[in-house]
């Protein structure tokens, strides 16, 4: 199977998971970095440092939070973007962007 590197893009960030994910939610880190807003409603492509989400892409990458709750339930195998990348491994949110 051919993976496919995800592209930090509208559609991608639209179709993003993270903000709902139990590792990425709890995060106070992510809440002040984001002020509780969700990416899933822009209009255009910010800034990749100014996201916590889509960390399956290059040019996103790991969370720069340390309060993620590795011990939850990661939602990476649900989300739309990764099902449409063939990407087999999870928790890019603290491991980084897929290979």
């Amino acid at each position: 199977m051919v993976i496919v590197k995800v592209e930090y893009n509208f559609e991608s960030l639209q179709n993003c998971q993270c903000g709902a994910c139990p590792v990425h939610d709890g995060s106070n880190c992510v809440a002040q970095h984001t002020n509780g807003l969700k990416f899933t409603t822009c209009s255009s492509d910010p800034p990749a440092a100014d996201v916590e989400g889509i960390y399956c892409s290059a040019q996103k990458g790991a969370s720069s939070c340390h309060d993620l709750a590795s011990a939850k339930a990661c939602l990476c195998p649900t989300c739309t973007v990764w099902k449409s990348h063939s990407l087999d491994t999870a928790y890019f949110c603290i491991n980084g962007a897929a290979q």
